[in-house]
């Protein structure tokens, strides 16, 4: 639990209970994540609520968590944005769209990205490389 959000590994490993989140989530444009698997909570139930989704960009498989913004983010969200990026070794800030991300590649090829947007705390894992470009399309999209 890094900074008030889980990390979590590239297959989501919850309860079978159905739940959703009691916060304003955001989706990429045409996602209709209840019909592509549903919301999982990836947060322990006694930690604060961190929901995610798998998607893909191109070919990849990624996992989107989100929550809300903690507490202790504030008020300079933006330098715990790049504190907590810089805890996973996300020193590639990108600009999109207005909207600044930090990406970590492994040697291996998966990555993280660290953003915020609308009031959330937003961490997505891909299982491989994806292009720059193609990150920034997609957290652009996210509405």
């Amino acid at each position: 639990n890094i900074g008030g959000i889980v990390a979590h590994s590239t297959s989501i490993q919850t309860e079978k209970i159905e739940q959703k989140p009691d916060y304003q989530t955001i989706t990429p444009a045409g996602k209709n994540v209840e019909q592509d698997g549903g919301w999982k909570r990836v947060s322990p139930p006694s930690s604060d609520p961190v929901f995610a989704f798998a998607d893909k960009i191109n070919d990849v498989v990624i996992n989107v968590s989100q929550q809300p913004i903690p507490e202790n983010f504030k008020p300079n969200v933006e330098e715990s944005i790049k504190e907590m990026a810089a805890g996973f070794n996300a020193t590639d800030k990108v600009s999109a769209g207005g909207t600044s991300m930090y990406i970590c590649t492994s040697v291996q090829g998966p990555q993280s990205v660290i953003l915020t947007k609308n009031n959330l705390l937003i961490l997505i894992k891909s299982t491989d490389e994806v292009a720059t470009s193609d990150w920034a399309k997609y957290v652009q999209s996210m509405n």
